[in-house]
């Protein structure tokens, strides 16, 4: 079980799963309307987690912080480094 806490409210959660959203986005551009069309797209990293109650919620990866992995605290892992 992976325990993750986020980096604002410092909540814990429990990591359920990951993902990956994608998104387009497109409106008139001013000059050229829909002919020459604004763009936008991109990706977003995000994961599943779970509190207490059991309710889930999707956070973006970087807004959130591993503290411990099998009841092991990160700072006690050895990562090599």
């Amino acid at each position: 079980m992976i325990i993750v806490r986020d980096r604002k409210t410092y909540k814990k959660y429990i990591v359920l799963g990951t993902g990956l959203g994608a998104y387009k986005a497109v409106r008139p551009s001013f000059f050229g309307g829909n002919l020459f069309p604004h763009e936008e797209e991109g990706t977003v990293k995000t994961i599943a987690v779970c509190d207490s109650k059991g309710d889930i919620f999707w956070f973006e990866s970087n807004y959130l912080q591993v503290i411990e992995v099998d009841g092991i605290k990160i700072s006690e892992i050895d990562l090599g480094e």
